[in-house]
């Protein structure tokens, strides 16, 4: 129990007025002259007792010093059960104020409790209702309190002016407009009352001049609908004053707020900032509001700004600005700055994010600028840069950006949104510089950390595949062929035409994974006729959309139900029947192998691959490479079976097992390059080995769908995946490439010279 000390006869008590807030709560007044200064130097030591105990939160006290000396305090504190109970206020351990209810104290009257204040005490007390209302569930929900809020406000503006509803936003939200006097001062809150409650309002406010040009302060508001009914009132607190605005009916034909935007493409960049920022805050847990800043960028972007005017010293671009989920930006332009005229760049998102650039790194030349301001000589204008950051709290598309200048001058820049899909994004981001600029370490800086992201991002989009079945599906395959599809038709019917003619096929499943699903009725209506013109079972996986080789691997083999899998591109087609089970017997041979690949020949009958092995280039960069790649089909050291470092996964042989301890393909890489090399070494990694087997000849018409993907073709995709897969593999493929891969069968150590003779050789 908390024990009150008494004080002296010289010190008075102050008694105090109530006023009931709703059935809960109390609202406390009393005065403080000069005898008692120094009791409640900190405002927050007043505590109410009631019995001797501390009433417990939620409570809160103001304290307003008059004109005259002396100093009113406002104490607002639950309700005692007990009525009868008398209330004290203690501050230093002193009892100050005492509230006692058989004394008659007399009720406080509401208009009253501003009318001796100036405006910013009016403005302290006001703010002190709704800041403890707003936090306090229990009263901001009393229909008693809303009244009095109500009439405290109306006593000050009978008649508050109307505010006006200009468009709808997320389904749920509404922009609404207003006006206030030009000596209003900043706005420092912004509150509903509605005939039951008191809420505060869900954003602030965004504040611009006034249209009209009569000194006015002009505000925009995005609130939620249902505080917009007819007859709430909003009440606007500022610096020097407190202003009320009556909500409308809700006109019909709302436009959105895209239409708006586009309607008025002079809407100024803070309100279009304002209204982003709003819906990504409240996107967080509003799918409607999600889908508002998504078409707000996309819908209603910024006009493209440039500084492309030969006749001026200096020019840029942004020709590519791509923000990811990371928080992180990938920007692609170019700056022809011949005197040195720029001191930053200073890129903002739409949702305030800021990122600022001084020193242009990763330059290269662009021909398009040249031509524009007739340079002869060696131009390096293009640039790309990655800016790491923190995460936006919603998905940006487009960012504007400042050259300033040295003198005190800016070049505005607004690049186009980005792509919309993280896929169209990755390519952007892949084909903005030509692939001989793509050194390790821009791959590293700039081109990895954009790419990384945007993948993962895209694949996370994967939904269920569609799963079409032809014929009656074998129980227990003896083996699963996998067969990814894209693009490429023109040889599958070689292909099937060659697996159904042949007995030993009888026992294999086939699975055909469609990664580009706008062929699907297309493939769908194909295999339905081989099916019917050869009976041969088969199962189509359609994707969702191109996640590339490796997801459509692993696709295929969740689906499938064999032990062995067969993983095979469907550019390849086998030279004779019987080839299945000769490869199942070189998987098979000894315990401790974990995959076998054929021999593949070029339509010319020359080697395209007799296993895979690594190399460096000058630069020192790891390449895959296919001994004898070139060499006539019966070229002796091609037609012995061995040991190799790894087999191309156009045509691999492995053990569901294997392929499962290793993680299936690695996802990482883009499109398809490097992933089969990735399995093999993981394959390695179990202590399994992995073998040539020459007497299994197919024909691979090599990389005829990758041909097709812009994505990889345009880009540096190719460069991204060896960088990725030397990172990774480096030290694993030097310990490797150390030993003597020789072709009899045997894997020996290393003698001096004879690596660097075989690979001359192999090449």
């Amino acid at each position: 129990m908390t024990v009150i000390a008494v004080l002296p006869n010289s010190v008075s008590i102050a008694p105090a007025q109530r006023l009931a807030l709703g059935r809960r709560f109390l609202l406390v007044s009393w005065t403080m002259d000069g005898t008692m200064n120094g009791a409640t130097d900190a405002v927050g030591s007043i505590t109410p007792s009631v019995d001797g105990e501390p009433v417990r939160p939620p409570f809160t006290t103001l304290t307003i010093d008059s004109g005259w000396g002396a100093r009113r305090v406002l104490s607002i504190l639950p309700a005692p059960r007990d009525p009868r109970m008398p209330i004290h206020f203690i501050a230093n351990n002193r009892v100050i104020a005492e509230l006692r209810t058989e004394s008659g104290a007399a009720d406080l009257d509401p208009a009253g409790l501003l009318g001796s204040l100036d405006g910013a005490g009016r403005l302290r007390v006001l703010r002190f209702l709704f800041d403890f209302a707003c936090s306090t569930p229990a009263l901001r929900r009393d229909a008693a309190f809303a009244a009095l809020c109500r009439r405290l406000v109306l006593d000050r503006a009978a008649e508050p002016a109307t505010l006006a509803i200009r468009a709808t936003a997320g389904g749920d939200l509404l922009l609404c407009a207003g006006a206030l006097s030009g000596r209003f001062g900043a706005i420092t809150g912004l509150v509903v009352l509605s005939a039951n409650a008191v809420a505060r309002a869900p954003f602030d406010a965004c504040i611009g001049s006034d249209p009209a040009g009569k000194g006015r302060v002009a505000f925009d508001l995005l609130i939620d609908r249902g505080l917009c009914a007819p007859g709430n009132l909003l009440v606007v607190l500022g610096a020097n004053g407190v202003a009320c605005r009556r909500f409308p009916e809700e006109p019909a034909g709302l436009p959105t707020l895209t239409d708006r935007l586009n309607a008025r493409p002079d809407t100024p960049a803070t309100l279009r900032h304002y209204l982003l920022s709003c819906l990504a805050k409240r996107g967080r847990n509003d799918v409607s509001a999600a889908s508002a800043v998504s078409e707000l960028q996309a819908l209603a972007p910024l006009p493209r700004r440039q500084a492309a005017d030969a006749k001026r010293p200096i020019g840029a671009s942004l020709d590519l600005a791509v923000p990811t989920a990371d928080g992180g930006l990938f920007l692609a332009g170019w700056l022809h700055d011949p005197h040195g005229l720029a001191a930053e760049l200073v890129v903002r998102t739409p949702f305030g994010g800021e990122r600022r650039v001084e020193r242009f790194t990763n330059r290269f030349p662009r021909e398009d600028v040249a031509k524009l301001y007739g340079n002869t000589g060696l131009d390096r204008s293009g640039f790309v840069l990655h800016l790491p950051g923190t995460p936006e709290p919603a998905e940006a598309l487009q960012v504007t950006a400042e050259l300033r200048l040295a003198s005190g001058g800016a070049l505005r820049l607004v690049p186009p949104p980005r792509p919309r899909a993280d896929a169209d994004a990755r390519a952007a981001v892949l084909g903005s510089l030509p692939p001989r600029f793509a050194t390790p370490e821009l791959l590293e800086s700039v081109i990895g950390p954009a790419v990384a992201p945007l993948h993962a991002a895209h694949l996370a989009t994967r939904g269920e595949p569609e799963l079409v079945v032809y014929g009656e599906r074998k129980a227990k395959p003896a083996v699963s062929v996998i067969i990814p599809l894209y693009r490429t038709l023109e040889f599958l019917r070689f292909q099937i035409a060659c697996f159904a003619t042949d007995p030993a096929m009888a026992d294999a499943e086939l699975v055909f994974v469609l990664d580009s699903p706008e062929q699907r009725d297309e493939v769908v209506h194909l295999l339905r006729g081989f099916h019917g013109l050869y009976g041969l079972p088969m199962l189509l996986l359609v994707q969702s959309a191109n996640y590339g080789y490796s997801a459509a691997n692993n696709a295929g083999v969740a689906v499938a139900r064999a032990n062995r899998l067969l993983l095979l591109n469907s550019d390849v087609v086998p030279d004779r029947a019987g080839w299945l089970p000769q490869l199942v017997a070189a998987l098979e041979e000894r315990p401790g192998i974990g995959a076998v690949g054929p021999k593949l020949l070029f339509d010319d009958d020359s080697l395209q691959h007799a296993g895979l092995y690594f190399d460096r280039d000058l630069q020192g960069a790891w390449y895959n490479h296919h001994y004898f790649k070139g060499l006539p089909r019966d070229f002796a050291a091609a037609c012995r079976p061995r040991s190799v470092p790894g087999v191309t996964g156009a045509c691999l042989l492995t053990t569901r097992a294997a392929y499962t301890t290793a993680g299936g393909f690695c996802e990482d890489y883009i499109i398809g390059d490097f992933e089969d090399s990735d399995l093999c070494l993981r394959i390695r990694g179990q202590g399994l080995d992995i073998r040539y087997a020459p007497s299994v000849e197919l024909y691979h018409l090599e990389r005829r769908s990758i041909g097709r993907h812009q994505g990889y073709t345009r880009g540096v995709a190719s460069e991204y995946n060896r960088w990725l897969h030397g990172r990774r593999w480096a030290d694993r493929m030097a310990e490797l490439m150390a030993r003597d891969w020789c072709a009899d069968d045997e894997v020996q150590p290393s003698k001096a010279g004879r690596a660097r003779k075989t690979a001359q050789v192999t090449r």
